[in-house]
């Protein structure tokens, strides 16, 4: 049997939460939370109807079933009435340099106009937006959008949100993720999670920090259906994903374990610098995991989920 690739308490948890009836828009349905969001929805069984739109139209294989995602079009989405709107659609950080800072800015300023036009729809009963820990931390002035245009931009973004959503009467849930998993992830190498993977499954792990690096992960599979759940029951507010706190080197062991046990580990020497801390309390996770009553993958369930989509052949 193959093995899934989405948490099926999560996906438990949407088929109970998103009703039959619902019109789920998805924008940015080809990213990473985008396609683990398909993936759930097929994985619930759910009967609600789905529109996936990205940036660049094409159909998509996301576990067994094919989608057609289509580009933006204001007409197709005011027919489609959506009762639930997910924006997974913004372009992350590394497209800073790709894209150059003015067209940066420009793009995603654009994809949160149209996430805002779409949240002011009178059908809209629920909306998720996906923010990032980058976002309640800016640095400097909170106007100053040059150096750090990511996470201003994640800010600016959920202030207006929530505002436009205040005005409409919809519950909104800001989706806030800061180190999360998954085997959907579309740049493997970029994040220490997927880049562990990848290096154990070729026989060398060699951890890049040379100081003391500090990590909370949940599954992108919970924190999506977590999110979509409670903006269902007419819950409004911030979900900041959590998990248990780990240091790379521990992280590194564990995958180790399940995907190449032996191999070495290999670290530079200690350069003196301070600890790295990118996480939270996990006090936000684990009251929405508790209203909930989500169960929400260990570690170790997030590690194999994640190598069975990203080391080929494991499934």
């Amino acid at each position: 049997m193959t093995a899934s690739l989405v948490s099926p308490t999560a996906a438990a948890l949407l088929r109970k939460r998103l009703r039959a009836d619902a019109r789920a828009l998805v924008l940015g349905a080809g990213g990473w939370f985008g396609s683990t969001l398909l993936n759930l929805i097929e994985e619930s069984a759910t009967e609600a109807r789905v529109l996936g739109l990205t940036g660049r139209p094409r159909r998509v294989t996301v576990g067994r079933r094919e989608w057609a995602l289509g580009g933006w079009d204001w007409d197709a989405v005011t027919r489609f009435a959506p009762t639930v709107v997910v924006n997974c659609a913004f372009r992350t950080r590394e497209r800073v340099d790709q894209l150059g800072y003015q067209r940066y800015v420009a793009e995603n300023v654009g994809l949160s106009s149209q996430f805002l036009r779409t949240l002011a729809l009178p059908s809209v009963e629920a909306a998720v937006t996906v923010s990032s820990g980058a976002a309640v931390m800016p640095t400097g002035d909170p106007h100053d959008v040059e150096h750090n245009p990511y996470g201003h931009l994640k800010w600016a973004e959920e202030v207006l949100s929530r505002e436009v959503a205040d005005a409409h009467g919809a519950a909104f849930v800001v989706c806030r993720a800061w180190s999360v998993s998954g085997p959907f992830v579309k740049r493997p190498l970029d994040y220490a999670f997927s880049e562990l993977i990848s290096q154990a499954a070729a026989g060398r792990v060699l951890i890049r920090a040379p100081h003391e690096v500090w990590r909370r992960y949940t599954g992108v599979d919970d924190l999506l259906a977590a999110c979509i759940a409670l903006a269902g029951e007419g819950w409004s507010g911030d979900v900041d994903s959590g998990g248990s706190l780990v240091e790379l080197a521990e992280l590194a062991r564990n995958i180790v374990g399940e995907v190449r046990p032996g191999i070495e580990i290999e670290r530079p020497v200690a350069d003196g610098s301070p600890p790295d801390h990118y996480h939270t309390d996990d006090v936000s996770w684990r009251i929405a995991c508790e209203r909930l009553r989500l169960v929400p993958a260990s570690l170790g369930e997030q590690i194999r989920r994640a190598a069975t989509g990203l080391i080929p052949g494991r499934r």
